[in-house]
């Protein structure tokens, strides 16, 4: 059974809500935060792509 908060479950909502925080930023003329915000949560979303294809690869060798 998965568990409800693996690493990859927590790439996504740690992507989602820096997304949030970035457009609030934004929105308050903190543009720089704002796109380090929107690098860094870019960022989880490839690792979590990675995590999925390492996984794919794992289940594929069994």
């Amino acid at each position: 059974m998965m568990k409800l908060f693996n690493s990859k479950t927590v790439d996504i909502v740690f992507a989602v809500l820096l997304g949030y925080f970035a457009w609030n930023r934004y929105a308050d003329g903190h543009t720089g935060v704002a796109i380090l915000l929107v690098v860094v949560a870019l960022l989880n979303i490839v690792a979590f792509i990675a995590k999925l294809n390492i996984e794919k690869k794992v289940n594929q060798n069994k």
